[in-house]
């Protein structure tokens, strides 16, 4: 059964990524330029996070949990760093890896492995020890 929700998590992903895109395409070159500006970023690399990101914010969550950190905690202190962090997420390249690795268990521990917010969450459990 874990191999056919894993299907269906893809499948809907999929979905996700393509209505994302079709928005994206509704919304005409100024809107779309615009909005990119808005988050500090350029109109092919939003079109980049809307077409691989879906899915990114739930592995996110999970892999924040999994270091003990507190997601509402990180956004209120710095949310422009929260956002760069879910770019990188929605663009990552191993999502599978994270998923088998936060369904084991493993994600904290091997995340310099595969993970590109690895740094930064480590990082910010070290500042959180200091203090």
């Amino acid at each position: 059964m874990k191999m056919l929700d894993l299907l269906v998590a893809r499948w809907r992903d999929y979905q996700a990524n393509a209505a994302g895109l079709r928005e994206i395409e509704a919304c005409g070159p100024e809107m779309v330029a615009q909005m990119a500006a808005e988050l500090g970023m350029t109109r092919s690399e939003l079109e980049e996070v809307v077409s691989h990101g879906a899915g990114a914010d739930r592995l996110m969550a999970r892999m924040i949990a999994a270091f003990g950190l507190d997601a509402g905690e990180m956004q209120r202190r710095d949310p422009a760093m929260v956002r760069d962090m879910s770019v990188l997420c929605s663009l990552c390249e191993t999502k599978g890896r994270c998923a088998h690795e936060l369904d084991a268990g493993t994600a904290a521990e091997h995340a310099n492995e595969f993970c590109p917010n690895a740094p930064t969450f480590e990082l910010l459990l070290a500042e959180t020890a200091r203090h």
